[in-house]
């Protein structure tokens, strides 16, 4: 029961992620960063977005956590769809080149673009922001990432911290998120990973 509770709730935290890495075909189950980490001011997150139509699949220990799906993209946003089970959610990110936030979430599956004119009401949550400083938050890159999908190179590296939780993302470019890792830091601790296997 509680490993479903964690599981739930990576994808509810889940962070977008999308853009041209140089891929190595590989089958490591276990992922692996490498290489130095470097502060990411010089980056220009426009080339980690997801390319449109393309669905990866995310696994946790072998077994499949969740699926996302992207329906379109513009300028401005990316629309796509997360199924974890029988759940899935649509959301919209506002997507520019120094930062990524969730404008609009609903719990169904909208397969038809949404974008067309579309302007955001609100913002849901952030995903990143280099233009201004955010507490608990650290933006990175990071020289090559590895998953069962195969190998990445400058990779963007989030790191999130809130109470006694740390949630790392990795995007890689033209791929978007790559990889997931939750963490707790309490008595009890826990870790799950979510890492990219497949894309079509």
């Amino acid at each position: 029961m509680k490993k479903i509770g964690i599981s739930l709730l990576l994808v509810i935290l889940l962070t977008t992620g999308c853009g041209t890495a140089s891929l190595e075909n590989g089958s490591s189950e276990t992922s692996k960063v490498s290489g130095e980490t470097s502060e990411s001011s010089e980056m220009n997150f426009m080339m980690y977005r997801p390319e449109t139509g393309v669905t990866k699949t995310f696994k946790s220990q072998g077994k499949q956590l969740f699926t996302e799906y992207i329906v379109d993209q513009n300028e401005e946003y990316i629309q796509r769809v997360i199924t974890l089970g029988d759940m899935e959610t649509t959301q919209v990110v506002q997507w520019t080149k120094d930062r990524a936030s969730i404008v609009e979430e609903s719990q169904s599956s909208s397969k038809e673009s949404v974008l067309n004119g579309y302007e955001s009401l609100e913002e849901v949550e952030t995903l990143f922001d280099r233009s201004e400083k955010q507490d608990g938050i650290e933006i990175t890159t990071v020289d090559k990432v590895e998953v069962p999908y195969g190998s990445f190179h400058d990779v963007i590296q989030v790191t999130k911290r809130q109470d006694q939780m740390i949630m790392t993302i990795f995007y890689a470019k033209s791929v978007g998120m790559i990889k997931q890792v939750y963490e707790t830091t309490e008595e009890n601790a826990e870790r799950e990973i979510a890492e990219l296997t497949k894309i079509e």
